[in-house]
């Protein structure tokens, strides 16, 4: 087997966290996909017997190595502390449409043509729906997960903080164009707390995190996913108090992902509120329209991981963006159109997107309250998070997509706001190719 480890990470106590936590997960991912070697975790093995092997043993240090990947993300309850998210008691309706058939579904991606079956067995998927116009036309689940079995959203969960802000600002209890030190003294003097609340939401404060703590496995550790280091902080109210500001760079001028601004506003959303925030998404969308409990993890002091923590079915998810679907064209009460307005409304910072570290695939987007705008011409918007989760709504042609994945990805995240390049993504893994995809599927469909 070849070597096909990444050699792009950087070197000193980032590269050895990285290779703590994920050590050979891509050349064994690799492999699996080239010679088809299972990737089912219960057919590997993965946490099987009483007890299981020693060397088929999920712990936290190898979580995020694979194949123990796809095995972690759907037992978030099993691996760290959650607190629970409510369903409803009438869930939002989710009828069957006319099926459509994934083997006469084919689109071109780099180059290749392929049919949507082969895209979704290349690219890890554990669970994928598609609903048009309100009803189910194609669902499939793969490698032993089930339709009641939760799935980590990785940072889809930001898009729900998101959600959760802008019904505040709706109602005028978050007053977007303050600082967010106006809500949380705490972190005042800090970039996230200097900065507004809406340049936190739209992922535009010049932020640096220590080499040793990247934005990643630096909240990882404090939240107690995987190993926390030494000395490292050991609660998200903790970590986001490390970082310092990016010199020569301007709060509004510049596009960094990271995970410290929204677990900044989910701070913010707590104090204007006096609710947790799984309190607030049970309250305010999981008990309109859930048919099962969502859970998020939580660190020691119980508070919620609001840039990634959250896990929920498959269908749950489809039916939280069919939510925003609804709200944006004013076809349901459960969500205002108001709120669902001012999460969609154009964001005009497409150019530092272009520049920023989730450039790769996302060609001409721009980004507003941790939303992807597509600018398709169709309104489109999405969710996105770490190992391949994915929600993409098209407004004009009703769909709804969620694909849930267990893709490798080892890619080191940047940690500062000056210079942070693109994190390179395979042709196949983009949200590019997905959108590839929604657009022969809504051929299809018609």
């Amino acid at each position: 087997m070849k070597n096909t480890r990444n050699r792009d990470l950087t070197t000193g106590p980032v590269a050895t966290a990285v290779a703590l936590v994920i050590g050979a997960l891509l050349p064994l991912a690799t492999y699996a996909q080239e010679v088809g070697v299972s990737r089912d975790p219960v057919e590997i093995g993965i946490m099987q017997g009483f007890p299981p092997p020693a060397d088929k043993l999920v712990t936290k240090a190898n979580s995020l190595r694979y194949p123990n990947l796809a095995w972690a993300l759907r037992n978030t309850r099993l691996m760290t502390p959650t607190a629970k998210v409510e369903h409803a008691h009438t869930p939002l309706p989710l009828p069957a449409g006319a099926a459509l058939d994934p083997d006469k579904v084919q689109f071109t991606v780099d180059g290749t043509t392929l049919t949507l079956t082969d895209y979704l067995r290349r690219t890890y998927t554990d669970g994928f729906i598609v609903v048009h116009d309100g009803r189910v036309v194609l669902e499939r689940y793969f490698n032993s997960f089930t339709p009641r079995q939760t799935h980590a959203w990785a940072s889809m969960t930001k898009s729900v903080t998101g959600l959760v802000a802008a019904q505040l600002i709706d109602e005028g209890r978050l007053d977007p164009q303050a600082t967010l030190s106006t809500y949380v003294p705490e972190l005042a003097g800090t970039p996230f707390g200097d900065a507004t609340v809406q340049q936190n939401l739209d992922m535009e404060v010049p932020v640096s995190y220590p080499a040793d703590l990247p934005p990643d496995l630096g909240l990882f550790g404090a939240v107690g996913i995987i190993p926390r280091r030494s000395g490292a902080p050991d609660s998200i109210y903790d970590f986001l108090k490390v970082v310092s500001a990016t010199p020569g760079a301007t709060a509004g001028n510049v596009w960094f992902y990271q995970n410290g601004s929204p677990e900044a506003v989910a701070w913010a959303i707590r104090r204007v509120t006096g609710l947790s925030w799984s309190g607030l998404v049970s309250r305010t969308m999981w008990q309109k329209i859930a048919e099962d409990d969502g859970d998020v993890v939580v660190d020691r002091l119980g508070t919620e991981m609001a840039s990634g923590g959250f896990n929920t079915t498959l269908r749950d998810a489809a039916r939280f963006g069919e939510l925003v679907r609804l709200g944006e064209a004013g076809r349901t009460t459960l969500l205002p159109a108001s709120t669902a307005h001012i999460t969609l409304m154009p964001s005009d910072n497409a150019g530092a997107f272009a520049k920023g570290n989730l450039a790769s695939g996302r060609p001409g987007y721009s980004y507003r309250d941790y939303w992807y705008q597509v600018n398709d011409g169709h309104g489109s918007f999405a969710a996105g998070g770490r190992f391949g989760q994915s929600i993409l709504v098209d407004p004009k042609t009703k769909l709804t997509i969620v694909k849930f994945s267990s893709s490798p990805d080892q890619a080191a995240r940047p940690t500062s706001a000056e210079g942070g390049r693109a994190i390179p993504r395979a042709p196949l893994e983009t949200a590019a190719a997905l959108n590839q995809a929604a657009r022969s599927i809504s051929a299809a469909i018609r």
